[in-house]
């Protein structure tokens, strides 16, 4: 099976371009996928035409009004090639994804409860995951903070944080990223390169998993985000324990509440209780951070996401009565 991946946006615009290296090596690792290219949408018609895919992943965000897929399109029909988007900004982006729909023999959504709202055939939930190569790390005996969390400052976040911060005094908390505000003590706005957050996940002995909310074109339903996002899944690989404010239960879908792969907390006494237990006993949070880990290399890397995608666009192929690879999707 030969496989293109190429960004949904032009990486002139596209601030997650890396993730799709990440996607480029989840196929390259399975027996599957003989051949295997990563392009950016500005090259992606011409390579799409030299290169000759059974299937074309557009991966990304279709926000960007300078996101054209009409070209690739055509090439996809020429070909006989099934073109498929992996959105992974919903539901924070649904209004604009309108206008893949048409263009689409299968649409992958990171978020589940956004899946239900597509009017399309051929529509799918695929959480994002971790990487293999960037993502897991030896978790560190020696922990250098207690508490860490890296993003941007979100209105949802800024207030759960306000409300933390009595309650994490006398610890060793850092919170980095942009857009907090100064009231918050132990927030500074500086930036962490994506390579080295994993290994200020693997030397805290807590990373906070915040939930994001924040719409750039979500009026049509309003949809709140059911799926946790994809550092859920890269800060399990680190190797640390994750404490979770608690918005929904679909995080036990990924990861076993029970089984101390992760901890949730609905209150901020209740976040100071995890840590000081932690604090207490070493051995259980490194039982925690490495449960996590295992859970992660077996269910959520990108090598389970593509064996997934090749599992699906199979599936839809058969079921038009057409062999893989051989033509697109017959319409519906």
């Amino acid at each position: 099976m030969r496989v293109l991946v190429c960004g949904a946006s032009p990486d002139a615009v596209n601030n997650n371009s890396v993730l799709r290296s990440y996607v480029g090596r989840g196929f390259e690792s399975l027996g599957a996928a003989s051949a295997v290219r990563t392009c950016s949408l500005e090259v992606a018609e011409q390579t799409a035409r030299d290169f000759r895919p059974d299937l074309i992943l557009v991966f990304g965000s279709c926000m960007p009004s300078v996101s054209y897929y009409l070209g690739l399109k055509m090439a996809a029909l020429d070909l006989g090639t099934c073109m498929a988007f992996w959105l992974h900004d919903d539901p924070y982006e649904f209004d604009v994804a309108g206008k893949i729909v048409p263009l689409a023999d299968i649409i992958f959504s990171n978020d589940r409860w956004t899946v239900t709202h597509y009017e399309h055939p051929r529509v799918y939930h695929l959480p994002l995951a971790a990487d293999r190569q960037a993502h897991f790390r030896t978790p560190a005996t020696t922990k250098s903070r207690d508490v860490f969390f890296c993003g941007v400052g979100f209105p949802n976040r800024i207030v759960l944080l306000r409300d933390c911060q009595p309650v994490l005094s006398g610890l060793k908390v850092v919170v980095a990223g942009s857009e907090w505000p100064s009231d918050i003590s132990f927030a500074s706005n500086a930036r962490i390169p994506n390579a080295e957050l994993p290994d200020w996940c693997a030397s805290s002995l807590v990373t906070l998993n915040l939930g994001r909310r924040f719409n750039l074109a979500n009026s049509r339903f309003n949809l709140d985000a059911s799926t946790p996002g994809p550092r859920t899944f890269e800060a399990a690989a680190a190797g640390t324990v994750q404490c979770m404010f608690v918005e929904g239960l679909e995080i036990q879908d990924y990861y076993d509440v029970q089984a101390d792969e992760i901890l949730l907390f609905d209150s901020p006494r209740e976040l100071r209780r995890h840590v000081e237990m932690l604090r207490d006993d070493p051995q259980r949070a490194m039982s925690i951070a490495l449960a996590a880990q295992g859970r992660t290399s077996r269910d959520h890397t990108y090598e389970n996401r593509a064996a997934r995608i090749v599992e699906i666009v199979a599936s839809e192929r058969l079921v038009s009565g057409s062999p893989l690879g051989a033509s697109c999707l017959a319409p519906a």
